[in-house]
C-alpha cells in the first residue's frame, strides 16, 4: 500500500466541501497529503474557503506551495459557541499506535504543534503503515518517547526524567498502581542533529529527549507523570485524542480502526 493511496482514501472519508478548516499533519505523509488536496481544489471538492492549519515549518511551506490559504491557531474563531474546538478535523501520521489509538509522535520533532492543532480539532484521523500499529506503545518503537524541553536545563530535566519508576505517578509513587511502563527507570537521550552539529531545535526553540522506558502500559499515566517536570514543554504521547487510524497492510489493503474500548461498547 503506496502512502499516496493510503492518504486518498482517507481524505476522500475526511475532507469534503463541509470541512471550513483543516488541521495539516507533518512528516513524510504530508507530502502526499499537499498533493491530494491540490487534485481535490481542482475537482471543486473542497470548501471555496478552506482554511488550513499546519503543524510545523514543513507543513506550512507546503500548503503555501500547493496554492492553499494557511492560518495559525490562534487566528481561528470557535467552530461552535461555547465549543473549545475551532477546527473542524486534523489528519496526521504517528510513529506507533495501539489499541486504544492512543499514540507516539515527534519522530519529526513537531509534536508541541501537532498536539496543539489536535486538540482544538473535532476529531484527529491518524494515517500510517501496518508496521506502527501496535498493541500497546513501545512495542514497536524503540526510539523512545520524544519529549520537548527548555534548553536552559535540558541535563536537569535528564535527570529528572529518569529518576521515575513504573509505578510513580503525578502524586507521587503509588504501591498499589499498576506499572505504568516496563523498564525499571526511563533512558533520557538528547536528540542530536544529523547536518549540524549538535542537538536538534525544534521550531519553537526547543531541544527534544527521547525517553525509552520500555511498553507503556498506561500511556496517560506517562503523559501526565512526564509532564509535571519543570521544564519539559510537551510530550509526544498523544492519548485518548484519536477518533480513528487508518493503517496500510502490506497486501495492499487498508485497515481502518476505532478505539478498542468504543468497539467493545458497539456490541
Amino acid at each position: 500500500m503506496s502512502s499516496l493511496n493510503l492518504v486518498e482514501q482517507s481524505k476522500h472519508k475526511h475532507v469534503g466541501p463541509t470541512v471550513r478548516v483543516l488541521g495539516v499533519g507533518s512528516g513524510s505523509t504530508v507530502v502526499y497529503a499537499a498533493e491530494r488536496l491540490v487534485e481535490l481544489k481542482r475537482l471543486n471538492k473542497l470548501h471555496p474557503e478552506l482554511l488550513c492549519v499546519p503543524t510545523s515549518f514543513q507543513s506550512k511551506q507546503l500548503i503555501i506551495d500547493a496554492g492553499l490559504r494557511a492560518s495559525d491557531l490562534d487566528d481561528l474563531p470557535e467552530l461552535d459557541p461555547g465549543s473549545f474546538a475551532s477546527i473542524d478535523v486534523t489528519i496526521d501520521g504517528a510513529d506507533e499506535v495501539d489499541a486504544e489509538l492512543n499514540a507516539i509522535k515527534g519522530g519529526g520533532g513537531a509534536h508541541l504543534r501537532e498536539k496543539l492543532v489536535a486538540a482544538a480539532s473535532k476529531k484527529l484521523v491518524l494515517i500510517a503503515d501496518y508496521r506502527k500499529d501496535s498493541e500497546v506503545l513501545g512495542e514497536k518503537w524503540d526510539k523512545g518517547v520524544p519529549v520537548e524541553v527548555s534548553p536552559l536545563a535540558w541535563s536537569t530535566i535528564k535527570r529528572q526524567l529518569e529518576r521515575f519508576v513504573p509505578k510513580s505517578r503525578v502524586q507521587g509513587m503509588t504501591a498499589e498502581a499498576v506499572a505504568a511502563f516496563e523498564y525499571n527507570h526511563p533512558i533520557a537521550v538528547l536528540r542530536q542533529a544529523v547536518r549540524k552539529a549538535g542537538p536538534v531545535v525544534t521550531d519553537n526553540g526547543n531541544f527534544i529527549l527521547d525517553v525509552s522506558m520500555g511498553k507503556i502500559y498506561d500511556p496517560l499515566a506517562v503523559e501526565q507523570l512526564l509532564k509535571m517536570v519543570p521544564g519539559v514543554i510537551e510530550v509526544g504521547i498523544f492519548s485518548n485524542m484519536a477518533t480513528e487510524a487508518w493503517f496500510g497492510n502490506e497486501d495492499g489493503s487498508i485497515t481502518c480502526r476505532f478505539p478498542r474500548s468504543e468497539m467493545k461498547k458497539q456490541d
